[in-house]
């Protein structure tokens, strides 16, 4: 059972900045052990991985061959949003 615990955790943690879970366990391990400055320490991590976010723009460049195709898709998050048709 515990196992699967860890793979939901990371299911959930995998969408947030990787500072989230840091602050998360940080802040679990302050609080388990009464230490209170480590757990601001960890609400901190976390405040900051949620300020970061995720996601970052990105902007690709490449060049393509004579008599090659290309496909542009652009995604919201992980989903797609729009696509162009095959462009010869």
């Amino acid at each position: 059972m515990r196992r699967l615990g860890r793979a939901i955790e990371r299911w959930i943690f995998r969408k947030f900045h990787p500072g989230v879970r840091a602050g998360w366990l940080t802040t679990s391990a302050g609080l388990k052990n009464r230490n209170y400055p480590y757990a601001g320490y960890g609400l901190g991590l976390l405040v900051l991985g949620l300020i970061l976010g995720r996601s970052r723009r990105r902007i690709y460049k490449t060049s393509i061959d004579v008599d090659q195709g290309v496909t542009i898709r652009v995604l919201r998050g992980r989903r797609p949003i729009g696509e162009t048709a095959p462009i010869p």
